[in-house]
């Protein structure tokens, strides 16, 4: 009885292990994927908050902000790992490798700087039909 205890003890142990091991690898390719669609995307967003920093102080800013993402990418990747199975990570990873794939990686920041342009711009034109309403 008590080997029986031990060997069912240690082999949950081991599936435990595996599990984590499991977990890390399939959290690592939703951080990779986060790092792949949001870094130079994330840059574009960052660039108005820079402009407001004192000059002397923006590099220091930067890596502060840099360091505070890795957190973010970690707490987003839960997020990536409720939507997305492992199999369908190495998939979209497997897209990113390819020449279309390296390409929307380019141009996604330039992509989102004028979208956000644009999107600045109609939000304002709907401040006088917000104000319309508001009434």
């Amino acid at each position: 009885m008590k080997n029986t205890f031990y060997a069912v003890f240690f082999l949950f142990i081991g599936f435990t292990g595996f599990s984590q091991e499991a977990d890390a690898a399939y959290k690592a390719k939703a951080v990779q994927l986060i790092e792949i669609n949001s870094g130079a995307t994330f840059d574009v967003m960052l660039k108005p908050l820079v402009g407001m920093v004192a000059e002397e102080n923006r590099a220091a800013f930067k890596k502060d902000v840099e360091e505070s993402m890795t957190n973010l990418f970690d707490q987003l990747a839960v997020v990536y790992m409720e939507s997305f199975t492992e199999a369908e990570l190495d998939q979209i990873l497997d897209f990113y490798a390819t020449p279309v794939g390296k390409k929307m990686t380019v141009e996604l920041p330039v992509i989102t700087e004028k979208s956000m342009q644009i999107g600045q711009m109609w939000g304002m034109k709907l401040q006088p039909l917000m104000a319309k309403y508001s009434k």
